[in-house]
């Protein structure tokens, strides 16, 4: 009877052994897959995408202040900038400030403003995106984009500070085009 005992207890601290290693297995690997989330989101954030808030007027009716939108950081690394894009950007006069823009005037070409309308390389350019009232009445003189650079403008150009204050967006201040609106949610969806 004693040796029976004894038997049970021994059976009984291996099952309280294997549970304890077994439980030990699981929280590791539980770790491990922790680290690799996180790694790969830390790698998604610094190269793929990000979330941004919108800030400001300057950009209505496309974007309004204080919405929340994912930024592609890769597209540019595959495709070219294209007229129109909304860009987010590090603003050339104080680069630790971030800009959200729609790209106008592409390097090479040449751009001027006549009573509000723009006109590249002489042809007014159609901008059916831009509200009425919204909209500028100035005058700019032609100006020849160089390379590697972009002149972009706010929606809302009563409300804009942009190109025509006389500053242009180096290609190295861009961070990436914004794809897609996640907040509110009444105005989820991609930006076109």
């Amino acid at each position: 009877m004693i040796l029976y005992y004894g038997y049970d207890n021994d059976l009984v601290k291996m099952r309280n052994s294997e549970t304890e290693g077994k439980w030990l297995r699981e929280f590791k690997l539980f770790l491990l897959s922790l680290v690799l989330s996180i790694f790969l989101l830390l790698l998604i954030v610094s190269t793929i995408a990000q979330a941004y808030r919108v800030e400001g007027k300057s950009m209505q009716p496309a974007l309004q202040n204080n919405e929340r939108v994912i930024v592609s950081k890769i597209i540019y690394k595959i495709k070219e900038i294209k007229r129109f894009d909304i860009v987010i950007f590090k603003y050339p006069l104080k680069p630790n400030k971030l800009f959200i823009k729609r790209v106008i005037g592409l390097p090479g070409e040449e751009i001027s403003i006549e009573n509000g309308d723009v006109y590249i390389n002489n042809k007014k350019l159609e901008e059916p995106y831009l509200e009425k009232n919204f909209k500028s009445h100035e005058d700019l003189p032609q100006i020849l984009i160089p390379q590697n650079y972009y002149y972009v403008l706010g929606d809302h150009r009563n409300w804009s500070n942009d190109s025509r204050a006389g500053w242009l967006v180096p290609r190295k201040n861009i961070i990436g085009k914004v794809v897609f609106r996640y907040w509110p949610l009444k105005r989820i969806g991609v930006i076109k």
